[in-house]
């Protein structure tokens, strides 16, 4: 399968539906051109009502996102550690468990793979994976595994994962059942077809039946 990520331009709220599941109702939009002036992304009514539509957020709510997020950002793009900081500021772990798994879930919400998450893909992702329904989160956990991109999860990208997750939940006695041995077994359980690579149906197949393995693998509960 080809690399799912493409070189659309930063104004666009990239669509879910090629690299996302086909469950997903994200639609093909784009956010209003710059305001050079205030070098910063504006918000058309289309925008806002169509960010409302996706992600459940209110317009006002939206307005004020939009005037942080550009506060801290002025040229409307986060790059890995801009991302690092500011996902701290929704999660109630402490910042020392969320320094691992912030760089794979920057990689999730980073949908158009140019290497910085813009507005839209921002509150697309963080509203999606705080309040959309079990499928949607788990399609933005898949995406936090498959480290290459290339649409498949192999055993060697899910130990690396784990063990930010390990971070995240606080897990102390690593050795009791460290993640090589976890990503083993899960790809045991992932690979239905057995051909050593696990496709997003069968992880989130898996996943939605399986909630011990989703408590541990999926960093969107």
């Amino acid at each position: 399968m080809g690399n799912r990520k493409s070189s659309t331009g930063t104004s666009d709220i990239t669509t879910h539906t090629s690299r996302r599941s086909q469950h997903n109702s994200i639609t093909p939009n784009s956010i209003s051109e710059p305001n050079q002036q205030q070098n910063k992304w504006a918000l058309a009514e289309r925008d806002i009502n169509f960010l409302c539509s996706q992600t459940g957020l209110t317009a006002e709510e939206i307005l004020q996102w939009h005037e942080k997020f550009f506060e801290d950002n002025p040229d409307g793009r986060l790059d890995r550690t801009e991302f690092r900081k500011l996902f701290r500021l929704f999660r109630q772990e402490p910042s020392e468990r969320l320094e691992d798994i912030s760089d794979h879930i920057f990689r999730a919400f980073d949908v158009d793979g140019n290497g910085s998450v813009e507005f839209g893909e921002f509150l697309l992702g963080f509203a999606i994976c705080s309040r959309g329904d079990l499928r949607s989160r788990l399609d933005y956990a898949f995406e936090c595994y498959d480290l290459d991109s290339n649409g498949y999860i192999t055993e060697d990208e899910i130990g690396p994962v784990l063990q930010g997750m390990y971070t995240l939940l606080g897990i102390k006695h690593v050795e009791d059942y460290p993640p090589d041995v976890v990503a083993k077994d899960l790809m045991k359980k992932l690979d239905l077809s057995r051909d050593g690579r696990v496709t997003k149906d069968e992880f989130i197949h898996f996943l939605m039946k399986e909630g011990i393995y989703r408590n541990t693998v999926n960093p969107f509960h």
